[in-house]
């Protein structure tokens, strides 16, 4: 007799779907079986004609707000997102406070988040020109999952690699040594630098001039081209290739940079991903949301979002994460006046999946693209996989029940985080969330959190 026995759905992974009954025990999966088999368990759910995908797993995920939850994100709000969002693994980038650069921070963030988490979580460490030898393997020991480098921007200043060569070298071998996988946050900061200035000289000329007209999304996102992004991927692949070191590479947006990966591909081990705001939104899109709109790297033209689609169906991009970056509304609304008061990002968290839906729904994506996509390859990059992002025996019972029969429209209203918004707003996808599992229990049903936070600390 099982713990739990889900019966007759529909089970999705990267090579397929097919029908079968899920037998948990434990927080495990015990059997993945044909329906008629005879199997039992304690406690029965019938999911005749639903659809069963593995819990997602997102590996870019910002929390500013460990040390000022009163007003940013904090580890419980995000996790309520991501749970009744079917996320139910996060990996959580190291630029947040506490930063991840040193053990004592790194195990701070696990002690928070082991109080008040809804799902698992794995957590990123920040090497940077202050690292040494011993941060790192101290980090390794505590479980990073992986060590974040930043060429051009990620908070603390101090961290930034630059135009560094020395250091990068020097980073990516100290991770090389300890068997860890570096990620990547590419870009120029010298080009970026330059771009920058030279638009608001010319936004300052033109206010002497009489101007009154605002900075444009358009103008922030020229000055950070495709150009920025490649350079950052070509010196980091160059580096890991004599470094052996095993990459990450954040944040695609372009053809230029799915190219690079491409060449790059067969003498640097690396991974790729692709925010989920660039397979949805085109810069036309971005520029009609305004300060909302402001994302690094930015929104870019409809044919290299078609670009980044394609590249994504033919596993060519591993990963989609969703970036969660909450900034509060009071914080976007700054930019209507001034473009260049707002702080970059969108939620994402609570909407990964529903982005993922609404691109099966336009046919861009195949629901075995979202299983490969969204689950298995960011658990395989990070050292997860088979606990995480697959449903087979030993896995851990982490999964949605998707309604394909009850459509979704997607408001600000139903938004967890607290940033309160989504710029998904307005949309309907086809199908529904009606519940979400971690580790055989039941964490979120009808876009409601069930339960007490009980997400734990996962490690490679």
């Amino acid at each position: 007799m099982f713990d739990l026995v889900v019966r007759g759905g529909i089970v999705v992974s990267a090579s397929g779907q097919a029908r079968a009954d899920l037998a948990v025990s434990d927080g495990v999966v015990k059997a993945v079986a044909a329906p008629g088999d005879g199997i039992a368990g304690r406690q029965e759910v019938d999911a005749s004609n639903k659809l069963l995908l593995p819990g997602l797993v997102d590996a870019h995920v910002h929390i500013p707000g460990y040390f000022q939850s009163r007003r940013l994100e904090d580890f419980r709000s995000a996790t309520t997102a991501a749970a009744v969002g079917g996320v139910t693994t996060i990996m959580l980038m190291p630029t947040d406070d506490p930063r991840t650069a040193t053990v004592q921070y790194f195990e701070r963030k696990r002690r928070i988040g082991e109080q008040q988490s809804f799902v698992d979580f794995a957590i990123q460490a920040l090497v940077g020109p202050r690292t040494e030898e011993a941060d790192v393997a101290e980090m390794v020991a505590a479980g990073a999952v992986s060590f974040e480098l930043f060429l051009a921007y990620g908070g603390n200043p101090g961290f930034i690699v630059g135009h560094d060569d020395f250091e990068l070298q020097r980073l990516l071998r100290l991770v090389a040594e300890v068997g860890g996988t570096a990620g990547i946050t590419p870009h120029s900061p010298s080009l970026i630098g330059r771009l920058t200035a030279l638009q608001r000289d010319l936004e300052a000329a033109q206010r002497d001039a009489g101007a009154t007209n605002a900075a444009s999304v358009a103008a922030f996102a020229a000055t950070r081209p495709t150009l920025s992004e490649g350079l950052g991927i070509a010196r980091a692949c160059t580096v890991a290739r004599e470094s052996g070191t095993r990459i990450h590479l954040r944040a695609l947006s372009s053809q230029a940079s799915i190219d690079l990966v491409r060449r790059f591909r067969d003498c640097v081990p690396l991974s790729s991903e692709v925010m989920s705001h660039h397979l949805l939104f085109t810069e036309e899109e971005a520029a009609g949301f305004g300060p909302y709109g402001i994302i690094v790297p930015p929104i870019r033209a409809r044919s290299e979002r078609d670009s980044l689609r394609a590249a994504l169906r033919a596993a060519e991009i591993d990963m989609v994460v969703s970036d969660h970056s909450p900034v509060l509304r009071e914080d976007k609304e700054a930019g209507w006046a001034d473009i260049w008061r707002t702080p970059p990002g969108m939620p994402g968290l609570q909407t990964l999946c529903a982005s993922m839906l609404a691109l099966v729904d336009e046919g861009a994506l195949s629901l075995p693209d979202v299983a490969r996509a969204c689950a298995e390859r960011p658990a395989i990059s990070f050292g997860l996989h088979p606990r995480k992002g697959a449903l087979q025996a030993g896995s851990d019972a982490d999964f949605i029940i998707l309604d394909p029969a009850q459509p979704t429209l997607i408001e600000d209203s139903a938004q967890f985080s607290k940033a309160g918004y989504t710029t998904l707003k307005g949309r309907t996808i086809k199908s529904r969330i009606e519940a979400v599992y971690l580790r055989g229990n039941l964490v979120a049903e009808q876009g409601r959190i069930v339960g007490s936070p009980g997400g734990r600390f996962v490690r490679p």
